[in-house]
């Protein structure tokens, strides 16, 4: 009973702390994009989106790629500060170092980059600041992953809501005054000036950017460990993103780019609202499922868990739902009303998907592969080979149903990998 209320205490204070980061990033990213929408209109807006795209991918290999690893061992470590400060130095390190040399690349490239991203090279210098900026987006994102953690949540709100104002502020300013170059600029500058912002907001933590330069620290244990990581993020990148281009093209191939902007449309939608439940699983279940290799404990985390997300997702799941015209008026426009043929299949989907990813945070508190290769994989493939066959048969909702069709299939496989991880490792 003790132990009920107090993981109940902790869930919901996580939740408190994670709201409040989710709720100022939404709001700073749909300000943002009114306002370049406003200044630049559909062509500033979809050149900045190719920018975002690419500074996404360049940090992916310098700093998300280690999100789960980071959050695991810096949790996992708390009573074991050496092996704690080696695995952050380890992680500080190797972002540094990539970093280094993608901007080399970057900065080398520059006016190939510009000709690919922006159609012209004349934004070559928009590439070489980004070359010089990507430390300072890598080691914000590590900060953040690091504080998660320690579980030191108000410390992360800060630096979370520091990071999301400042990026909207500089972006918006620059473009106001500058115009799509100086937006372009804007969304680079924002996080260097922010780094700054933040070195003096994290107080007696920042010592922590200092692990970057101490070397003695430098583990081959903790870059083992952290490079299957990498590859699990690595992969999951991959595949998503082929999945989502293949099934793209088969919607303009079947039916037209009109209808494949929908699907679009849904999936920006869903991102949105599903912000908070994915990122609690990281923010509070990762830190707890590391410590702890009782099949009890995980139980017991895991209904507590659900017992306070379900009733929250089948509300606002609800309300989604019934006010989904409204919400597609105020983020896009009434040319995007038949997108709301495509709500109820995808909230079914998203609502197991949700259900599915808790569980999915033992494949990386427990390092489980594998399985996590095959789930992952056969979700895509399903995800694809069905909206190929329902795509002819129900037009563009036989896509969403395909989504929810796959995750139906994809949350038993993740139950039975994970019953037999117990059962084989014999841990009660």
């Amino acid at each position: 009973m003790k132990f009920r209320i107090f993981n109940s205490n902790l869930l919901i204070r996580a939740s408190y702390f994670n709201a409040i980061i989710v709720l100022v990033r939404a709001i700073s990213g749909i300000v943002t994009s009114k306002v370049i929408a406003l200044f630049l209109g559909p062509s500033g807006l979809a050149l900045l989106g190719n920018l975002r795209s690419f500074i996404q991918t360049a940090s992916s290999v310098t700093a998300e790629g280690y999100h789960n690893a980071t959050i695991r061992y810096v949790s996992e470590y708390k009573d074991s500060e050496l092996k704690q400060k080696k695995t952050v130095a380890t992680i500080f390190q190797l972002s540094l170092g990539l970093a280094f040399l993608i901007g080399i690349i970057l900065w080398v490239f520059s006016s190939t980059w510009s000709a690919v991203l922006f159609k012209t090279e004349a934004y070559a210098y928009v590439i070489k600041v980004l070359a010089i900026g990507l430390p300072f987006f890598s080691y914000n994102l590590l900060v953040i992953y690091v504080l998660n953690g320690l579980e030191r949540h108000k410390k992360l709100v800060i630096v979370n809501s520091i990071l999301s104002v400042g990026n909207m502020l500089v972006t918006i300013s620059f473009a106001i005054k500058f115009g799509l170059q100086g937006a372009l600029v804007g969304i680079i500058l924002g996080p260097m000036i922010v780094f700054i912002i933040n070195f003096f907001a994290l107080a007696e933590k920042r010592l922590i950017l200092f692990y970057a330069f101490k070397f003695e620290l430098f583990s081959i244990k903790a870059l083992k460990n952290i490079s299957i990581y990498f590859l699990m993020a690595a992969y999951s990148t991959v595949i998503v993103s082929i999945t989502f281009l293949l099934i793209r093209n088969l919607i303009i191939e079947n039916l037209s780019v009109e209808e494949a902007g929908y699907w679009e449309a849904m999936n920006r939608i869903s991102s949105f609202y599903l912000m908070f439940f994915i990122s609690l699983t990281s923010f509070y279940l990762l830190p707890r499922l590391s410590k702890t290799n009782s099949f009890e404990v995980f139980k017991k985390e895991i209904k507590s868990f659900y017992v306070l997300i379900i009733p929250v997702l089948i509300i606002v799941f609800a309300l989604i739902y019934f006010l989904r015209y409204l919400l597609l008026n105020i983020l896009l426009s009434e040319e995007f009303i038949p997108t709301s043929e495509l709500f109820f299949w995808r909230l079914i989907g998203d609502f197991i998907n949700v259900i599915a990813i808790v569980l999915v945070k033992q494949f990386h508190a427990k390092l489980l592969f594998k399985a996590y290769l095959f789930s992952n994989g056969l979700l895509s493939l399903l995800y694809f080979c069905l909206s190929y066959f329902f795509i002819d048969i129900y037009g563009l909702v036989g896509v969403v149903k395909a989504y929810a069709f796959s995750y139906m299939v994809y949350l038993p496989i993740v139950i039975i990998f994970i019953y037999n991880y117990y059962k084989r490792n014999k841990i009660n």
